[in-house]
């Protein structure tokens, strides 16, 4: 009886302490898991869209009864939207990666402008312009610089812009009449001497910052402010025209066009190889 005893003992025991180790496992030497970091290393396309303002200047050179120069700047405004493409390095919490956007900058804007007689004793034939600005397909190729904490990334960005615009200057010559002895003028004659324009791709410069913030391990969407400067065009025109009482006035000159814009966008972009290395 002693040893039945003792082996129904010995099998109680064993079977608390393992009863007891089991749920220790149980508890104390589950393992963890955690999503690992997001990696921003890899290609990536997608879309962007916004609104744009900014202002042409426009240093209008011309020869008319003695004028010489006027300088004024057409208020511009308008949608954004387009794709960009891009690939992005991260090492550590730095991104490096290089961008580029084409799409459609559809801006325009107009302004009236007189163009007085220097001359102040001699008005007898002014002129006043109308300019206009529209743009059209733009792009650029920008590098970027980021600092990534998991899933948000703040960057800066800068690089080369094209933009495809149209000008166009409209002149109207006023001719006032002297009719009688005592000097009385009477009401203008205006007199178009014809709309001038011209469309040109412009060449410039852009920089910008933004915020990006991964959805997943593919999709994440961006905010985005960027400044662009697309140089300048220069426009040469030539008309003439024949007022009444027999008075010709003649107009030539060139206006130099500079249009800027700043741009807020928003858009979402598609990382390949999302979850990819990161480099050490």
């Amino acid at each position: 009886m002693g040893r039945v005893a003792f082996a129904a003992a010995l099998a109680a025991c064993v079977a608390v302490c393992g009863s007891a180790s089991a749920a220790d496992l149980s508890f104390k030497d589950t393992p963890e898991f955690s999503a690992p970091p997001l990696r921003w290393t890899g290609f990536y396309i997608g879309g962007h869209a916004g609104g744009g303002f900014g202002d042409t200047d426009v240093d209008d050179t011309f020869d008319y009864n003695g004028d010489p120069f006027a300088s004024n700047s057409v208020d511009i405004s308008g949608l954004i939207g387009g794709l960009q493409v891009g690939y992005n390095i991260q090492r550590g919490n730095l991104v490096f990666g290089i961008e580029a956007d084409l799409g459609y900058l559809d801006i325009s804007g107009s302004t009236s402008a007189d163009l007085p007689n220097p001359d102040p004793s001699n008005h007898t034939r002014d002129i006043s312009a109308k300019y206009e600005m529209d743009g059209g397909l733009y792009g650029d190729l920008t590098g970027r610089i980021g600092y990534a904490t998991d899933r948000t990334m703040l960057y800066v960005k800068g690089g080369v812009a094209f933009l495809n615009a149209e000008f166009t200057s409209n002149y109207v010559g006023q001719n006032w009449s002297t009719v009688d002895p005592g000097g009385c003028r009477c009401q203008p004659n205006p007199s178009t001497f014809g709309a001038f324009g011209q469309d040109e791709t412009l060449w410039g410069w852009t920089i910008g910052l933004g915020v990006e913030h991964a959805l997943s391990e593919n999709w994440s969407l961006k905010l985005e402010y960027q400044h662009f400067d697309f140089g300048s065009m220069s426009l040469g025109y030539e008309g003439s025209y024949n007022f009444a009482r027999d008075l010709h006035s003649s107009l030539e000159g060139n206006a130099d066009i500079s249009p800027t814009v700043d741009a807020v966008k928003v858009g979402v972009n598609y990382r390949f190889n999302g979850g990819g290395d990161t480099l050490k």
